[in-house]
């Protein structure tokens, strides 16, 4: 009985033993390098008869003679996960845009996220896709790639790839165009920068020239090979991200204050059951031509409530040109006044049906009122 209690006991030490080496191995190879070689040898002591025996260490062929130096050490080599990120960072994703601008930037983050030291090219390109819901209604023209100069100003130049990007390696990327002097105010030109992942570990690096695109390798993992596993947001070693240029040839600056309008118990504070009014100013006052198009889009907030007929005699929902012209926010503008609310609580002030002109030198108020709710 006693014999069987110290092997019942043993086993479970032993499994508890493997359980926790195998769990900081996967902790461990989250962050270990690629090509990294990992080798242990595994143990076994038991009783016989309540006899200690000689230990037998493990083999990957299998081991059964007892004593140190008789098994060896089952390894392998860490594989690759290739995993980076590709963001847009030029504060928009709208850069604007005037009329015969050159070189104007829209700027990216590449982040390489892998366990290994990665190259990886670069492409640009026009895409007709409505990516922003603006349109895309031109193109820019003499597109060129900037890699590098991280922390420092823009540098035109080009470039198509980026070389030697270490583990957790971060480089701003920056895409130059220029803009036709036929471009008009309002129109938006979409791109598309692309990083594609390329081989370093498996290749000989070469800093200063591209490496390999990669490919991964289905079927069980050979212990003997650096193999490739994309870890990346699609799982296929490429990135992608957008940018819209909208062309913009008046200055303007908007403003948006909120006004507590009422509110319970005497008060002029935002608690429940208070009523606010939004005002939004479009200021062209020091613009040298008149921004024609405008429309305003302001996404209402899910803890209020967007107020109906507040305005005109209760007949309206919206006051813009300083109380000259009301209009309804009804879902798809059906009443084609210019003004629509839907379903996600995007509000929309201008569209085919309202033309608004901000001219130079003028400004434009738009208002509503919401209410906070009392739950």
């Amino acid at each position: 009985m006693k014999t069987v209690k110290r092997s019942l006991g043993l086993i479970t030490r032993l499994s508890i033993l493997a359980s926790a080496l195998l769990l900081g191995q996967q902790a461990l190879a989250l962050g270990t390098d690629a090509g990294t070689t990992v080798s242990n040898t595994a143990t076994v002591a038991y009783d016989v008869a309540s006899v200690i025996q000689t230990p037998i260490e493990s083999d990957p062929a299998g081991n059964n003679v007892a004593g140190p130096g008789n098994g060896n050490p089952t390894e392998f080599l860490v594989d690759r996960r290739v995993s980076f990120t590709l963001i847009e960072t030029s504060g928009g994703p709208t850069t604007p845009v005037a009329p015969g601008d050159i070189s104007v930037v829209a700027s990216f983050t590449l982040t390489n996220t892998s366990n290994a030291i990665m190259d990886f090219s670069l492409s640009v390109a026009d895409i007709a896709t409505d990516v922003f819901g603006n349109g895309d209604t031109t193109n820019l023209v003499n597109y060129r790639i900037r890699a590098g100069n991280s922390g420092g100003a823009p540098v035109l130049g080009d470039d198509d790839f980026v070389d030697e990007l270490a583990e957790e390696g971060v480089v701003e990327i920056y895409v130059f165009a220029d803009a036709p002097i036929t471009v008009q105010n309002g129109e938006y030109a979409n791109i598309r920068l692309t990083a594609t992942a390329a081989d370093d570990v498996g290749a000989v690096a070469t800093p200063g020239v591209l490496d390999a695109d990669l490919s991964e390798v289905g079927g069980l993992d050979d212990p003997n090979v650096i193999e490739t596993v994309f870890g990346d947001a699609g799982n296929d070693g490429f990135e992608e991200a957008d940018a819209s240029y909208e062309i913009i040839s008046a200055a303007l600056e908007i403003t948006k204050i909120a006004t507590v309008i009422s509110a319970p118990f005497g008060s002029d504070k935002a608690i429940p059951g208070a009523i606010i009014e939004y005002t939004i100013t479009v200021d062209n006052t020091t613009g040298s031509s008149d921004a024609t198009n405008v429309a305003i889009t302001d996404l209402i907030d899910s803890n209020v409530t967007f107020q109906t007929g507040v305005y005109n005699g209760s007949a309206s929902d919206i006051s813009f040109d300083a109380g000259a012209s009301f209009c309804i926010a009804d879902v798809g503008d059906t009443d084609t006044d210019g003004c629509s609310l839907d379903g996600a609580g995007n509000l929309v002030v201008g569209n085919v049906n309202l033309s608004i002109t901000v001219a130079s030198g003028t400004s434009l108020t738009i208002q509503f009122q919401v209410l906070i709710p009392n739950l």
